[in-house]
């Protein structure tokens, strides 16, 4: 999916109205976790959710409402019966919503930090926003880097700088602070989960369009240009064509937010790809194929020295059993075991 924080820059420059609603808190069972976010536009329409049904619906007329100047405002929810049956799912909990309004013009200052937001996304930088919240409802935006610098207005209390430099706003989620008469928003600027596709063909194809509506940031790695090009993978964060396989993961950065499908067009380019993923800190490792050619995978990369412990974390074969046949299919598979491993690593982290 299109980042909303590039989204919200290309409304910025535009001078177009629109509003950000933000999940800032939740508790029990809801649809949503603290940080779904949603951008509406005054005719509604809307990108990103914070879980649809009727809070859905009474956060996009709000925000709507708030469109006639810039402003901010919060909304609570409890999920009571009325709320669960709009939903049509059964949960019990409790939402705070943050929903924010721009209204051009903005100033020139506060584009600069949003793209400064969304340079510093583009790359996989961490950094903090934090929205500063004054007693008549203004809000700015500053940015609190990685080594402490503060990009923007830099209004920020020395307090919240300080609990900055102690990792103290590292959640996934928003945090809600008060400092004399202010309130912050802390948003943690957090790497997107990127998935790393070896194999352009069929199944990758499919894959990669079912990573782009779901949320992952992925890299299409092949060595045939007529496969892995741009007309093929419009929304590839990145293509790479290589000579061969034995230099598959020359310059990629790979951490516990990387998500690596194996899908060469050999077992030999995949036992080439397997020897060099399994030295990651990948969150997931997963190769397609039979139960034979990863017997005969493992013995071979055994043989070498690989451990068989360290084998064993390897999803393969790849993919949820469904009994899938077409290249759509066991794409399906393929991301109902990567959404699954997503969740509980957000669940569990390292």
């Amino acid at each position: 999916m299109r980042s909303l924080i590039r989204e919200s820059l290309d409304l910025l420059n535009d001078g177009t109205p629109f509003a950000l609603a933000v999940i800032i808190g939740h508790k029990g069972s809801t649809p949503r976790t603290s940080g779904s976010k949603m951008l509406v536009r005054p005719n509604k329409g809307i990108s990103g959710s914070i879980g649809g049904g009727l809070v859905e619906a009474k956060v996009i007329d709000a925000c709507v409402d708030l469109l006639d100047r810039s402003r901010s405002k919060t909304m609570d929810f409890n999920l009571n019966q009325e709320i669960k049956a709009g939903m049509d799912m059964v949960c019990g909990g409790s939402l705070t919503v943050w929903l924010r309004s721009f209204v051009p013009p903005c100033p020139s200052e506060q584009i600069e930090v949003w793209q400064t937001l969304a340079d510093l996304e583009a790359k996989g930088k961490k950094a903090l926003a934090v929205t500063r919240i004054t007693a008549d409802k203004t809000a700015e935006i500053s940015l609190v880097l990685e080594q402490g610098e503060v990009a923007g207005p830099g209004m920020l209390p020395k307090a919240l700088i300080d609990a900055a430099g102690e990792n103290r706003f590292t959640g996934p989620g928003p945090v809600r602070q008060f400092y004399g008469l202010d309130e912050f928003i802390i948003e943690p600027l957090i790497r997107p989960d990127r998935l790393f596709i070896f194999g352009a063909g069929h199944v990758g194809f499919q894959l990669a369009k079912m990573a782009h509506l779901t949320d992952f940031s992925y890299v299409i790695t092949d060595d045939r240009a007529e496969f892995a090009n741009e007309a093929r993978f419009p929304h590839a964060a990145e293509i790479r064509v290589l000579d061969d396989f034995s230099s598959a993961f020359d310059g990629l950065d790979i951490d516990g937010n990387a998500y690596i499908v194996i899908l060469t067009r050999g077992h030999l380019h995949d036992q080439t790809v397997l020897e060099q993923a399994l030295k990651t800190d990948a969150a997931y490792i997963g190769m397609i194929g039979s139960k034979k050619k990863k017997k005969q995978i493992y013995d071979n990369l055994m043989a070498k020295g690989v451990a068989q412990a360290r084998l064993e974390q390897v999803y393969a074969p790849i993919g949820l059993k469904i009994k899938a046949e077409t290249p759509a299919e066991i794409a399906v598979s393929i991301m109902g075991e990567l959404i699954s491993v997503r969740a509980e690593n957000k669940e569990n982290p390292s």
